[in-house]
């Protein structure tokens, strides 16, 4: 089974501002999850109840007040009430941030609003969500970046990227990885063989096959022990040893020793693991809110669903 990700389930507004849901001060905030119950897909709360009935083809995790769902192979969107915004239309689809998502219709993609209208009238052969006040576009093969308001900031010109995080982002070119601020200038070199986004002031980078951190000025921050890892989030990464996935905090400090199968990072007090091929959410305790149902009809698929990164 694939690592899972918070992109395996991927990340609204007014059409005429630019704008990020952010929570006002002591505001209770609604955290759903995506889960697979015998082969379709619905969301649970933070105590584990089925919210949103299971009745989709696919579910992306809420990145604002919206989550894109497929029903009979197109997607849409839906609240946090379980009720549709925008029907299902769409050949694929990820989730809305900066007040825009980007959406695909036959071979092309273009970003809407949330009342489904073009945010902007460019096309491209492949667009992702926008992270950091930038999303990724591809353009004949090459990739580079707009901003908010639709404009092409950072011409097409790498062979692959990752999205913004802390002001900088990796590009890879010639097989090599680099890392590039805002403006497009290079800030670290194209020599690293693989590598993930900043997060907490930290990326994660491969060395002589086993994974480790550094810090924004390429200094290493954490040695490289790891089969693998995540990416730090709400204080913790999940790591990698003798094929078991655990967690550290920011100083390397083992919080969980190796332990599940298969892990995400933490995403509003919750993350993901797999352990026996059965798939749970925990707290940030640590403990099981909801485990997956595995007396399902013999061929049910019981795997989340993975979008392409």
């Amino acid at each position: 089974m694939p690592q899972l990700s918070r992109r395996t389930f991927v990340h609204l507004g007014s059409a005429s501002a630019i704008v990020c849901a952010v929570p006002l001060r002591g505001q209770q905030v609604r955290v759903l999850l995506p889960v697979n119950v015998c082969g379709s897909f619905g969301y649970i709360d933070s105590a584990g109840s089925l919210v949103v009935p299971a009745k989709y083809d696919a579910a992306l995790a809420f990145a604002t007040n919206w989550a894109a769902v497929r029903r009979n192979g197109k997607w849409g969107y839906i609240g946090k009430s379980g009720k549709e915004t925008l029907a299902p239309q769409f050949d694929e689809a990820r989730n809305f941030r900066w007040n825009c998502s980007p959406v695909r219709i036959g071979a092309q993609w273009h970003f809407i609003r949330p009342d489904g209208k073009d945010a902007f009238p460019m096309r491209f052969d492949v667009a992702r969500s926008f992270q950091d006040a930038r999303a990724r576009v591809s353009l004949h093969g090459k990739w580079g970046f707009i901003d908010p308001s639709g404009k092409l900031v950072i011409e097409p010109q790498y062979d692959t990227v990752h999205g913004y995080s802390e002001d900088i982002a990796p590009v890879q070119m010639n097989g090599k990885w680099g890392f590039i601020d805002k403006t497009g200038k290079t800030v670290l070199p194209f020599h690293y063989d693989s590598v993930t986004s900043f997060n907490a002031g930290v990326c994660a980078i491969l060395i002589d096959g086993k994974w480790g951190f550094i810090r924004h000025d390429g200094s290493l921050a954490l040695p490289a022990i790891w089969e693998k890892t995540g990416e730090f989030s709400e204080g913790l990464c999940p790591v990698k040893k003798d094929g078991r996935w655990g967690l550290i905090d920011i100083t390397g400090k083992l919080v969980l020793p190796p332990t599940y199968d298969e892990m995400d990072s933490f995403d509003n007090g919750h993350v993901m693991v797999t352990q026996n091929h059965q798939l749970m959410y925990l707290d940030k305790s640590l403990k099981p809110i909801w485990k997956e149902q595995m007396n399902c009809p013999a061929g049910t698929s019981l795997t989340m669903f993975k979008a392409p990164s």
